[in-house]
């Protein structure tokens, strides 16, 4: 199963969390092992593509607790 990097960032959007609490949630919802893709490359494992939206500073941190950056993220 391949998931685009937007549902993540999505869920961000919807309740910031932590980099664990994001990746239970991730595995709860598409189970172990899933693949995200983003616009233009795609073979990300979760830990990839968090280290991508930090990055390509997509997301901000306070404390511990990942929120997304809206002006670094595209809107489609």
């Amino acid at each position: 199963m391949t998931v685009h990097a937007h549902k993540l960032l999505n869920q961000l959007r919807l309740q910031p969390m932590t980099k664990s609490e994001l990746n239970q949630w991730a595995i709860a919802e598409f189970g172990e092992g899933v693949e995200f893709r983003t616009c233009s490359r795609e073979g990300f494992d979760f830990e990839a593509m968090v280290q991508f939206f930090i990055d390509r500073q997509k997301v901000i941190f306070d404390g511990e607790v990942m929120r997304i950056n809206e002006v670094n993220v595209c809107s489609h």
